[in-house]
This record gives structure tokens, sequence and C-alpha cells, in this order.
């Protein structure tokens, strides 16, 4: 009797196993520039730092603000604002910067605060249909009840690409 009451729950729970849907979840990081929100996949983002001086450097886009230097090495710094509203923003005011995970460059974006660490599912994100690797924005995800535009890391590379002729 005790044999069929354990093969019996072993059974059961080997159908729960087989009903469970195994759903993809991602971390995104959301964080704020001058008190907008935004979200960019965790996986892309290698460190995040502060307190680093901005050296500017003449002649380019106003976008890049200049370069910070990270143990010796040299990160572009590039102000997102600028490209997302499309004018001459202002940097944040704080010294934060997201050093992004790039195997050819060195790019890093000027924020103001870091939100949170989020995890969603897969299917939670609100893609823009059609929307291209280029574009700006992958979509939207909710956060707070507030939908935020979700950022494509490799946009900044190719704006940057595009404006110093290098595709």
């Amino acid at each position: 009797m005790n044999e069929e009451i354990v093969n019996d729950i072993a059974s059961n729970q080997k159908q729960d196993e087989e009903n469970v849907e195994v759903k993809n979840k991602i971390t995104w990081l959301v964080f704020s520039i001058n008190d907008k929100k935004y979200a960019i996949k965790s996986s892309e983002v290698h460190e995040i730092i502060r307190d680093l001086t901005v050296y500017k450097l003449p002649f380019l886009p106003s976008y890049i603000e200049g370069v910070i230097n990270r143990r010796g090495d040299p990160f572009t710094v590039i102000n997102p604002l600028s490209i997302i509203d499309n004018l001459d923003a202002q940097p944040p005011e704080s010294s934060l910067f997201l050093i992004l995970k790039r195997t050819d460059d060195q790019l890093s974006l000027h924020i103001s605060d870091i939100l949170s660490f989020y995890d969603i599912e897969e299917d939670d994100i609100h893609l823009i249909p059609n929307g291209d690797k280029e574009g700006l924005y992958l979509g939207t995800i909710e956060y707070n009840k507030e939908e935020i535009p979700a950022l494509n890391s490799d946009a900044f590379e190719l704006i940057m690409r595009n404006d110093f002729g290098n595709s």
C-alpha cells in the first residue's frame, strides 16, 4: 500500500515537472539620466564606476563628453541624452558611468543614478516591431507600473562609427 502511494506521488510530481513551462528571465539595469528612466541589459554592462574626471577632447560631436581613465585605459564618455533627445543636453551632474561590455571599443555612458537590477521574463519585453539592430531602442519594459525605454547598447558604437566614417 505504501509503495502505491509513493509511486502515485512520484508520478504526480513527474507530471507537474513536465507541465512547468521554463521561462527565460533577463536581468535589466534600470538607471536614470537627469530624472529620466532607462534600462539596459545587465549582461551588456561590464562595470559601474563613479568619481572619475572626464577629460574633454576638442573637435568631437557634442554627445562625446571626453574620456575617463579607468586603471590606465581610456574610455570614451557618451552623454546618452544628447543622442536620445537629439540636442546638446547637459551631462548629468553626478560622476557615475556605466562601462559597456565591448570587444572592440571602450565606451561608457554618463548617467545620474542606478535605480535597480530588475528581472523580467523574456516575453514581458515589449519589443519594437520590425526593429533593427542599429536602432537606439530595443523596446520598453514595465518597471514600477511605468513603461521605460530599453536601450540598445550597440547603437552608441554604431552612431560613433557613422559619425567618424568607420562602418
